[in-house]
């Protein structure tokens, strides 16, 4: 009796999935890495994520579907909160408008490409360093101010010939406006791809604000050529509504080789405000052994010039990369 439920249970389960469209992806990553060779030691590195995918269609051609990423659902942050980002992203689609809610980018980090360009690493070394501006609002300055509120964005991006358009918001404090600060994140940015001369180039241009706080604008271009090598340049500029505190600008540079099993990506970037410069570069390469299995490896360089004093360290990485 209990192998018949079983089996009816998996039966059910199955075309359940079957009709609902649903995916499931994962990845573990295992080696070596330091996280500072100034004041850390060699230790080994372990990471696994797994997330959920789901799509389907409307009879009238909506599409529509939601993710939620178990390692951000897990980090204190619970899915279930309806007014909490825990790793759940959900959009509808129709034509070439989307709706997108959850753990997605602002407009400003969505349509500006990013300075590394090719490669990976365990430990996000070409990515991390203290020159490299992400757009995600890690520093709540010359990025675009992504999680500076409660983590859960709306955008709604329009798609048009090589084009596309965003638009978004971020509440600071769930609706509430917070003295000095306002209350919501807005963003805009548009995008162009297409090629130019057997180039394929990609152009982003982004703004974001919060008021009394200040607003940050970007623009990036990215090309790739047929030979493999990719190139990227950005800059970016935070100008402070807040007195006393100076206006921060940022300068970016990316180089990408593939050719098939390996990848290399190296980048360079520097924070400037008022003669204080955050700078750094990194390095990130990869070799596929097939069936989703990559070696992987990274460098970084970091050094800060603050007041007067300097002070730099590196990191670095080493191990396997499982993608199933």
């Amino acid at each position: 009796m209990k192998k018949i439920l079983f089996a009816t249970t998996a039966l059910v389960a199955t075309a359940g999935v079957a009709s609902a469209e649903i995916a499931l992806s994962g990845m573990a990553e295992m080696g070596i890495y330091n996280p500072n060779t100034e004041t850390a030691d060699t230790q080994f590195f372990t990471d696994i994520d797994v997330t959920f995918t789901m799509t389907g269609e409307s009879d009238n051609g909506l599409t529509f579907g939601a993710s939620i990423d178990i390692d951000e659902a897990g980090n204190g942050q619970p899915f279930e909160s309806p007014n909490t980002q825990g790793g759940e992203t959900i959009f509808v689609s129709y034509g070439g408008a989307t709706l997108t809610m959850g753990d997605t980018d602002g407009a400003f980090d969505a349509r500006l490409p990013e300075m590394a360009l090719a490669g990976g690493t365990l430990a996000d070394d070409e990515t991390a360093h203290l020159g490299f501006n992400d757009g995600d609002g890690d520093y709540g300055d010359a990025d675009g101010f992504d999680g500076f509120g409660d983590g859960q964005i709306a955008r709604f991006d329009y798609a048009y010939s090589d084009f596309t358009f965003s638009l978004s918001a971020e509440q600071v404090a769930d609706g509430a406006d917070v003295a000095g600060l306002g209350e919501t994140v807005w963003g805009l940015g548009v995008s162009w791809s297409g090629q130019v001369s057997m180039v394929d180039l990609t152009v982003g241009l982004g703004y974001q604000t919060l008021e009394d706080y200040g607003d940050t604008t970007g623009v990036a271009v990215t090309g790739a050529f047929a030979n493999g090598f990719s190139a990227g340049v950005t800059y970016s500029v935070w100008n402070s509504d807040i007195s006393g505190v100076d206006d921060l600008d940022h300068v970016g540079v990316g180089f990408g080789y593939e050719m098939n099993a390996i990848a290399v990506g190296l980048n360079w970037g520097q924070f400037d405000q008022d003669g204080d410069t955050w700078s750094g570069y990194g390095l990130a390469g990869t070799y596929d052994l097939g069936g989703g299995l990559e070696a992987r490896m990274g460098y970084s360089y970091n050094e800060a010039d603050v007041a007067g004093s300097s002070a730099d360290y590196d990191t670095w990485s080493l191990g396997l990369r499982m993608n199933f």
